[in-house]
């Protein structure tokens, strides 16, 4: 029998957690279905080829936008290659269930991995695959305790939705890897200890942490060329990588699209904002639209930290750094770029105090999220809080007004959060901006206010001598591994 051939790469960073839980499934000597899923760019291929390689591995990969039919036929073309046996090509299949039959004939004994890749495609997104999947694994495949199924797939509803919980799969799939982007401590691991800090995280707020965008970072002698070589140059990845976005899952409404586009014209919107715009009522259909995009890391949805999800004034913002620099500033500029006008120098295309600025917000979008790692570098990681944004709406007798990160904590301290990203040191100027947020939050006289500068390199002599801040956070310790653990 032939074998899916990988070849190592001895470049592959990252990922410890996720093969630490892939290679012990493999040390327990018992048949295992595992479901790994996330948005494209993401590097699951690369994390379970990696992992797996020293395996026999047979890999069955879905078509893009083929019949039911073809993706069978393709399926049985390959195992008739692995096999050796290409007779098996002329055989008529009509069900999924035939077709696992005959790959569980050929992988009854032994050690194996069946590797099932964009699984929506292969299921052309529909129940019958899972539901003849159950009844093999059932009835064969478990039984052969050195095997291993993987079902993966780079459309997070459908994997989530259609398998994950799926009846027919019901205490089936044991293990799930839910495959994020890169945390800040991979992504200077993969960009490489000669890359500085300040670098890493202006690489990191204008793509993310996609392992194949930060791929592009390395293709100038700085991170901002590189950004500019991709991003406004006529065969730039970043200028083409939008159109690439929307295929998969998210392919197959146009209302995705419209969301985003939407999104990108302002800094947030509400259901009730988005479901006018889409002209449908904001029920069961817009869920799931946001529910997918949510799902697929492209937006986010908060209120202020006090309410719930479920408060009028929550609202939905892009998530996805990529996303958000190509609205800024790739898409304006598009007819210029596609003219060739920045042929020669593509980092006149980016006006650099504009960039600087988006950066900064950016910047506060990166501590919201990884709000826990903060909270860990300041020693109350163990202690329960409540977290977030904390933003009240303009009324006719009070300002509005919004503290981008506060957490109200049970040892009776609330930590607010003041972000600054400089490319210098913090001067004291920073201290009356904090004042005025400061003077319209509405905290009990019984609680402790904790304040906390979160920024580049550091303050600089007139802010020390103030010792206003109780706190300053840098890059050196956001990028410190022994903060950035699990936040569960």
């Amino acid at each position: 029998m032939k074998y899916y051939k990988i070849r190592e790469n001895r470049t592959f960073v990252g990922r410890r957690r996720e093969q630490e839980l892939l290679r012990s499934i493999m040390a327990r000597n018992e048949s295992a279905m595992v479901v790994v899923h996330g948005r494209r760019r993401v590097g699951k291929t690369e994390l379970i080829e990696q992992t797996f390689r020293m395996r026999n591995v047979l890999k069955f990969e879905g078509l893009e936008g083929r019949t039911e039919n073809d993706q069978r036929e393709a399926v049985l073309e390959q195992l008739a290659e692995y096999l050796e046996q290409p007779i098996l090509r002329k055989v008529k299949v009509t069900s999924w269930r035939e077709i696992f039959k005959l790959i569980a004939e050929a992988t009854e004994h032994g050690e194996f991995t069946i590797y099932l890749e964009e699984l929506q495609w292969l299921a052309n997104y529909k129940d019958e695959l899972v539901s003849d999947l159950k009844y093999v694994w059932d009835n064969y495949f478990r039984k052969n305790n050195g095997l291993i199924l993987i079902l993966c797939g780079s459309a997070p509803s459908f994997m989530v939705n259609k398998v994950l919980h799926s009846s027919a799969l019901y205490n089936r799939s044991q293990y799930e890897v839910a495959l994020q982007e890169f945390s800040l401590v991979e992504v200077r691991e993969f960009l490489g200890d000669k890359i500085s800090a300040q670098e890493v995280m202006d690489a990191y707020l204008s793509v993310g942490g996609m392992p194949e965008y930060l791929k592009y970072m390395h293709t100038g002698s700085s991170i901002f060329l590189s950004l500019c070589k991709q991003s406004f140059l006529r065969d730039g990845f970043f200028l083409n990588e939008y159109k690439r976005v929307f295929t998969s899952s998210l392919a197959s409404n146009k209302h995705y699209k419209t969301i985003i586009e939407f999104l990108a014209q302002r800094k947030y919107a509400s259901r009730s904002d988005i479901a006018k715009h889409l002209k449908i009522k904001p029920g069961g259909t817009l869920s799931e639209l946001l529910e997918n995009l949510e799902l697929s890391g492209f937006i986010q949805k908060y209120a202020p930290y006090n309410l719930g999800q479920d408060s009028k004034l929550a609202r939905y913002a892009i998530a996805d750094n990529y996303l958000q620099f190509y609205f800024k500033f790739i898409k304006p500029r598009r007819s210029e770029i596609v003219s060739n006008m920045f042929e020669t120098n593509p980092s006149a295309a980016l006006n650099v105090a504009s960039y600087q600025k988006w950066l900064g917000f950016s910047f506060e979008r990166f501590c919201r999220k990884y709000k826990w790692v903060l909270a860990n570098i300041l020693g109350f990681g163990a202690v329960r809080y409540r977290s977030g944004v904390y933003f009240r709406k303009e009324k006719a007798d009070s300002r509005g007004f919004q503290i981008d990160l506060l957490y109200e904590r049970d040892d009776k301290v609330v930590t607010v959060c003041e972000m600054k990203y400089l490319q210098s040191k913090c001067r004291a100027s920073v201290i009356d901006e904090m004042e005025r947020k400061l003077a319209l939050l509405e905290i009990p006289s019984s609680r402790t206010i904790q304040k906390v500068l979160v920024t580049t390199i550091g303050a600089d002599e007139s802010l020390i001598r103030r010792a206003y801040f109780d706190r300053v956070i840098t890059l050196d310790e956001l990028m410190n591994p022994v903060y950035c653990g699990s936040p569960y």
